[in-house]
């Protein structure tokens, strides 16, 4: 009885170095695949991919988890449902004004240890710096508010 127990921990281990080894490879063959490209167009994919790297790593020599449950299935029906609502009126409130509603009612449903007006005021200064950072540094354009 012990034995099977340490075999299933031990294959649940092992599909995670396999997981990890192979997110290592994709990663650096479309870290390759960057090469020629222009240095503005890869500078980001290419912190995204060694963040990639560094998490396979980290998957690698983890202790395995024996299992994954959710506690709360509530919750995880909540926050699909926001979401989904945030992608709905995205286009039609603006990225700003949805992404500080979405953010402090995410963290309001999630009961983290946080004041209400501190979620909101940390939602609305993190909406406006990820603005800042698409619009003014990339140039890409946000949805802004249709009326």
């Amino acid at each position: 009885m012990y034995m099977a127990a340490t075999i299933v921990v031990w294959e649940d281990y092992m599909k995670d170095r396999v997981l990890g080894i192979i997110s290592i490879i994709a990663s650096s063959l479309l870290m390759f695949s960057l090469w020629e490209k222009r240095i503005e167009a890869k500078v980001f994919p290419l912190i995204l991919l060694i963040v990639l790297i560094l998490l396979s790593i980290v998957l690698i020599i983890r202790k395995g988890q024996k299992e994954y449950d959710f506690k709360k299935l509530d919750q995880v029906f909540m926050n699909f449902l926001i979401t989904s609502i945030y992608i709905f009126v995205l286009p039609y409130i603006g990225f700003v004004v949805s992404t500080t509603c979405f953010v402090s009612i995410f963290i309001i449903i999630n009961k983290y240890p946080i004041k209400m007006i501190v979620a909101v005021i940390l939602s609305l200064f993190m909406s406006l710096f990820l603005w800042f950072i698409f619009v003014k540094l990339f140039g890409i354009t946000l949805p802004e508010i249709l009326f």
